[in-house]
C-alpha cells in the first residue's frame, strides 16, 4: 500500500539524520526503483529532501524538519487508531501495527487510545472460520504479488469461470468486492466476494494495467427518501409486511422507513424514491417478506 509506504518513509527520515536508498527498500520489502520513485513523490509533495553524495552519503530531510505527531488532538487520534485498526482486523498485518505505533501518540501504551474514542472499525467477520474471511485474505495477497486469479462467478446471466487480475480489494456498506480485470470481459470488474463460488490464486503474475478511479456509487442508483421529504419527481412507495419479518426486513430497507406500532400485528415500509422500475425489482426480491402497496 503506497500510501502507508509514503508516511512511513517520511517518518524514519525524520526520526533519522540521513539513510540509503538501499536501507529503505531493505525496510519496506521492495526495491530501489520503487523508493526513488517514492522519494520523488515525496519531493513534490513539498517534504525537503536532500541528497548527500559520494562514500557514506545517502537521503535525508532539511535539519529541523520533523513530523509534527502533537499535532494530533485526541479525537485526531483516536479517528486514526480506529481507521488503521480496522486495517489490522482484517490482515493482521505487523507492518499495520508498526504504522499505528509510529503515527498514533499514545498508541504503545495500551488500548485506551482506541477505547476512548467514538468509532470502531472491526472488518473482520463474526465467524472465525468464514469463508469469506478465507477469499479475502487469498485476495489480499493476489493484489500485493501481483498474480492472476481464476474464479468461478456466480452473476445475474448465470455461473461463468474467468481469469481476472485482481487490482484492489473494496469495503463497500458490509460487503467486499474485487475490483479486477476479467479477461473474459476485457475490462475492469467488481466482483462481489461472496458470489464467488471457487477461488484459486495462480502463478501466473498480472499484465501492467492502471485501474480506473472506482465510482462506488451508480450513476443510476435510485434516490431513497422519508416519505414526508418534498422532493419533486419523486413518488411514494408502500410496502406491507408482518411484524415477524421485521428484523430480517431491516436487512434490506433502512428501519427508519419501517412503520409500525408497538402491539401491531402488520407494518408499513414507506419511502419516497424517483425509480418505479427498481421499485418494482425490489419487490420481487422481498417476494414474501413485504407485498408491495403503491404505486
Amino acid at each position: 500500500m503506497r500510501m502507508e509506504r509514503l508516511i512511513g518513509i517520511m517518518c524514519v527520515l525524520a526520526d533519522a539524520q540521513r539513510t540509503t536508498i538501499g536501507a529503505l527498500a531493505e525496510r519496506f520489502e521492495v526495491s530501489t526503483r520503487t523508493i526513488a520513485r517514492d522519494l520523488d513523490a515525496l519531493g513534490r509533495a513539498g517534504v525537503p529532501l536532500v541528497t548527500f553524495p559520494g562514500a557514506g552519503g545517502g537521503v535525508g530531510v532539511v535539519e529541523g524538519f520533523k513530523v509534527r505527531r502533537d499535532l494530533l488532538s485526541t479525537h485526531d487520534a483516536a479517528a486514526l487508531y480506529a481507521a488503521l485498526d480496522g486495517l489490522r482486523s482484517i490482515d493482521g498485518d505487523q507492518a499495520v501495527t508498526q504504522l499505528i505505533a509510529r503515527l498514533v501518540p499514545g498508541a504503545n501504551a495500551g488500548p485506551q487510545v482506541a477505547a476512548g474514542g467514538p468509532l470502531v472499525l472491526d472488518l473482520s467477520s463474526w465467524f472465525d472460520d468464514a469463508v469469506v474471511q478465507e477469499k479475502l485474505a487469498m485476495l489480499l495477497d493476489a493484489v500485493r504479488g501481483r498474480r492472476c486469479a481464476r474464479i468461478e462467478y456466480v452473476a445475474r446471466s448465470g455461473r461463468s469461470a474467468r481469469v481476472v487480475e485482481p487490482a484492489r480489494l473494496v469495503y463497500k456498506q458490509s460487503s467486499w468486492y474485487l475490483h479486477a480485470f476479467c479477461r473474459e470481459r476485457e475490462a475492469f470488474r467488481l466482483f462481489k466476494l461472496k458470489r464467488i463460488a471457487a477461488l484459486d490464486v495462480l502463478d501466473e503474475p498480472c499484465q501492467a494495467r492502471e485501474a480506473p478511479p472506482l465510482a462506488l456509487s451508480a450513476p443510476d442508483a435510485p434516490l431513497l427518501l422519508p416519505p414526508d421529504a418534498d422532493a419533486p419527481g419523486t413518488f411514494l412507495a408502500e410496502f406491507d409486511y408482518d411484524a415477524a419479518d421485521e428484523f430480517v426486513l431491516a436487512e434490506t430497507i433502512d428501519a427508519r422507513f419501517l412503520e409500525r406500532g408497538a402491539d401491531e400485528a402488520v407494518g408499513v415500509a414507506r419511502f419516497r424514491t424517483d425509480d418505479e422500475a427498481w421499485v418494482r425489482r425490489l419487490a420481487g426480491f422481498l417476494g414474501d417478506l413485504a407485498h408491495l402497496r403503491e404505486p
